[in-house]
């Protein structure tokens, strides 16, 4: 709505035309005031279809990576929404800001939080 826009044209950004909408996969199912704590939050973002940096409020790159061989340590990989989908976990929309702000997440996992040992049952 141009009424309700800023007179200043040097305010406006591309980002408020061009921002993310994550949706959980079961958002769209459910009542708005449920659904909001499922998705990620709308960020405004820089890019277009043809770009490197691909971007548009229906469409993205689902993940970024640069990994040469032998030169593991120096890659990374991003996500938007993080790498788990349910939204109980610690890990769900983790590196999301990341993502938006356009920080590189190291590819190398770093030191082991939990270790899960796996034993034959005895029967």
């Amino acid at each position: 709505n141009l009424q309700k826009q800023s007179d200043d044209i040097t305010a406006r950004t591309w980002g408020e035309k061009n921002a993310a909408h994550i949706r959980h996969p079961l958002s769209q199912h459910l009542p708005e005031w449920i659904a909001k704590w499922l998705d990620m939050p709308n960020d405004p973002l820089p890019g277009d279809m043809h770009m490197p940096r691909i971007q548009t409020p229906n469409f993205g790159a689902s993940q970024r990576s640069v990994v040469a061989p032998g030169n593991e340590e120096t890659g990374f990989f991003d996500m938007p929404g993080g790498q788990s989908g349910h939204p109980l976990s610690p890990y769900y929309g983790s590196g999301h800001a990341r993502w938006v702000s356009d920080k590189p997440t190291p590819f190398m996992p770093g030191n082991s939080e939990k270790i899960l040992t796996l034993a034959p049952s005895a029967d």
